[in-house]
């Protein structure tokens, strides 16, 4: 069961003034996602995913000082998943990020493309003494588009909140925006509370109830999903690089499978793939695309008439 609440709390980027979100009763509870890091393998745990309604887009222009509201996003559906406190250092948190950015275009939800909007994030963060259990004020960095600005806001902010503490001063919970102009974090507002927000149940929209075989039929569905797919590819005998690089895209990795079938060294086909293709589709997109004159089956003739030659058999064919 999941259910809509309201928040009432004014949104100037929402013509109603009001969001519609979950709170009490959100579509999914205490996941985790698995990232590598150099101490090995960390579980990052998610407290939720929850559904609501985006809002606009406050541009701020300091020259004719104005804010104006770009109301085109309003009311696009999206799904927020929040984390557990569980990161301690910014690489820990890209590979968090890039991991969910592969999951959710392994499974169609999204093209995840953060300079369009498609993927964004916020970020908290908080320091404390090195071995102090108790956490330290957080502040919220909204909006983040990109990898980059990411990394660059949470060095920032950490920069910031440590010189607060060692000059006796206290960090002020609130939220904030990185300005890249300037590469630094500037004040938007105090942080909110849930109680801030006054959220209740949403009166217009109904209880959302389904049943562990409606559950269990959309699990089917779900494609072989990365992790599982770089499992194989190692047994298979491909290199750790390799196999990392054949996943990053969901149509290179079906490529690869089609055309190592049933060949004795499918490492072949991931050195041409990895060793030769790529060199031609090198950007991300090219290889989410994957628009190549070459067909799997193609490769794998290919491959064999390589495995031939490498063996003596056949030569007298070519």
């Amino acid at each position: 069961r999941s259910r809509f609440d309201r928040k009432n709390y004014f949104y100037p980027d929402l013509p109603k003034a009001y969001q519609v979100s979950q709170l009490y009763l959100p579509i999914a509870r205490n996941g985790r996602v698995s990232i590598a890091t150099a101490a090995g393998e960390k579980v990052v745990r998610i407290h939720e995913l929850h559904m609501e309604e985006d809002a606009g887009k406050l541009v701020h222009d300091p020259w004719l000082d104005q804010t104006r509201a770009d109301y085109n996003r309003c009311g696009v559906p999206l799904i927020e998943i929040v984390t557990e406190p569980d990161f301690r250092s910014v690489d820990e948190v890209r590979e968090y990020v890039e991991k969910l950015q592969l999951l959710m275009k392994y499974i169609g939800v999204s093209d995840c493309k953060m300079q369009e909007g498609s993927l964004r994030c916020d970020v908290n963060i908080s320091v404390r003494p090195k071995g102090s259990l108790a956490l330290g004020t957080r502040t919220e960095i909204k909006n983040m588009n990109s990898f980059a600005f990411m990394e660059q806001a949470l060095e920032y902010e950490f920069e910031r909140q440590v010189d607060l503490l060692e000059s006796g001063e206290p960090v002020v919970q609130e939220t904030l925006r990185y300005n890249d102009m300037t590469g630094e974090t500037e004040s938007m507002r105090s942080k909110e509370d849930a109680h801030d927000y006054r959220y209740f149940k949403e009166p217009d929209l109904v209880t959302i109830c389904t049943s562990p075989e409606e559950i269990e039929q959309l699990r089917a569905l779900l494609p072989e999903l990365p992790d599982r797919k770089k499992a194989r590819y190692l047994s298979m005998g491909i290199h750790e690089g390799g196999a990392a690089a054949l996943i990053r895209s969901r149509k290179v990795a079906e490529f690869f499978d089609e055309a190592a079938k049933g060949l004795q060294t499918p490492q072949l086909a991931a050195a041409f793939i990895v060793g030769q293709m790529f060199s031609r589709y090198s950007t991300a997109t090219q290889r989410d695309e994957w628009e190549t004159p070459v067909t799997p089956s193609q490769l794998h003739e290919l491959c064999v008439m390589v495995r031939q030659m490498q063996s003596g058999i056949g030569k007298d064919d070519f």
